[in-house]
Parts: structure tokens; sequence; C-alpha cells
């Protein structure tokens, strides 16, 4: 990363002061719905699910963050606004996190964290929009054979009603197109 920003090997080192290392242990939460996040991690190891509940009280499964993502609640940590999901560890979890503090106090010391923040900012949205046009375009199929063919991790580490609810199907059309395949 520090080659594609051209950070310095001083630069990186004093932004590697800011983040501390944390293990998040199998259903163990990052965040809870409704309370503002405090903190952003780098995913190193592990995988964590991202979820809210819909008006009739339905878990909704809306992300899976996977080795080498930025976990974060991108409105609650910016706006410092209650959080509208909550985010889980699936498995044993590896992570760095910086505060909102910290990272305030990073973008002074080590400007280049701006446009860091804004390309992951930017990455998120982009990763949102291409989500909500395969949820209204693709099939219940195609969906599954996507994660299949994308994040094979996920179908293997994640119950199936949370695999269901994340593609936007029931449990009984997924077992279906399982079944099918």
């Amino acid at each position: 990363m520090h080659e594609q920003y051209k950070m310095s090997d001083s630069d990186l080192e004093k932004s590697m002061q800011y983040f501390e290392p944390e293990m998040i242990s199998t259903k163990c939460y990052f965040l809870k719905q409704g309370k503002i996040a405090d903190k952003l991690g780098f995913l190193k190891a592990g995988l964590l699910r991202s979820y809210f509940y819909d008006d009739h009280g339905d878990e909704i499964t809306n992300h899976f963050f996977l080795p080498g993502n930025v976990v974060i609640s991108m409105d609650s940590f910016n706006n410092r606004k209650p959080a509208p999901e909550s985010i889980i560890a699936v498995e044993d979890s590896e992570m760095l996190v910086i505060s909102y503090e910290r990272m305030a106090d990073l973008f002074e010391s080590v400007p280049i964290w701006r446009q860091i923040a804004k390309d992951v900012s930017e990455i998120k949205f982009n990763n949102l929009m291409n989500r909500s046009i395969m949820l209204q375009t693709l099939t219940a199929a195609e969906r599954y054979n996507m994660l299949i063919e994308n994040h094979p991790e996920i179908i293997q580490k994640v119950a199936l009603r949370h695999i269901a609810s994340y593609l936007g199907i029931d449990i009984a059309t997924l077992s279906r197109i399982r079944k099918r395949q």
C-alpha cells in the first residue's frame, strides 16, 4: 500500500503506531446496532458479518468482511451517528484497529491518510452500488453462483440462513438451488 500512495517508510512506521492489534472471538461483536462506531479495523485474518433487522424483526445480512477488508460502519464512524447494523465475528478474527480520535491524529501526522480514507469510502460506495444492482438484476441462482465463484470461503464458513439473507432469498430457495448443482 505505501508504494501506491508514495508513503515513505518513516510515514508507514509512524502510521502503524496509531493502530492496535485486536482479536475478536467467534460470535463476539465488533459493533452493536445503535452504538456509535468508535473504531475501524483492517481485517488481517478471519471473517466478520454485518447485519440489521428488517421491519418484521428478521435478521438481514448485508455484508461479509474478508481478510484485507476495512471493517467499518461508515456513516456511524464518520458522522458519529448510531450504527444501523451490527458487525459480528463469524470466526476468530485478527485485526488492526484505530479509534476515531486516533484517526484524526493520524490525518494530521501523515496527511496522505486523508486520501486513503477518501479512496476507501469510494470503494465501499462502489461495492454497495454493485451489490444493489446485483440484487435487482440477477436471478437467485446467478447470485449464488457469483458468490461461490468470487468467495467460496463464505459458502464454507457461514450458516446457510445468513447466505440466503445476504443473497436476498429465502432458505428454501437456496436449498433448491444447491440441490440442482
